[in-house]
């Protein structure tokens, strides 16, 4: 039976089905068998106060579905609305399918797949706007 296989630093949290579970001293290695796991490096979670754009507001709107919490159409946590945005942002087919690609996974269930595809995304919007 394949699984996640998370390789983990000292010390690092990670957020399994809404638990926070942190490592020990030593890097070690877990293997995670339930295929329906929900699975969130916090090293990649964003903050509230990091969303800056319409593809961060996207990225945070997936992490929060990821984590259990879902809104309600129209809210700030609106995946749907979220994504729409962003496309409506974007206009050459590298990006287009990026976030193609986040709505299929979004409809899916597959939250964290949708916020892999909306990384480049992210990091793109933070560099304009001149964050590291």
């Amino acid at each position: 039976m394949p699984g996640l296989a998370l390789k983990l630093a000292p010390r690092e949290q990670v957020l399994i089905n809404g638990v926070v579970v942190e490592n020990g001293p030593r890097r070690t290695q877990i293997v995670i068998r339930s295929e329906d796991a929900a699975v969130l490096r916090l090293r990649e979670a964003l903050d509230e106060a990091e969303v800056i754009g319409p593809a961060s507001r996207a990225y945070y709107a997936a992490q929060k579905a990821l984590e259990g919490q879902t809104a309600v159409p129209g809210e700030p946590l609106d995946i749907g609305a979220a994504l729409d945005a962003l496309v409506a942002q974007y206009h050459d087919e590298t990006r287009q399918r990026r976030v193609g690609e986040a709505r299929r996974a979004c409809h899916e269930g597959n939250f964290y797949r949708a916020m892999r595809s909306l990384k480049p995304c992210v990091e793109e919007e933070r560099a304009r706007m001149g964050i590291a």
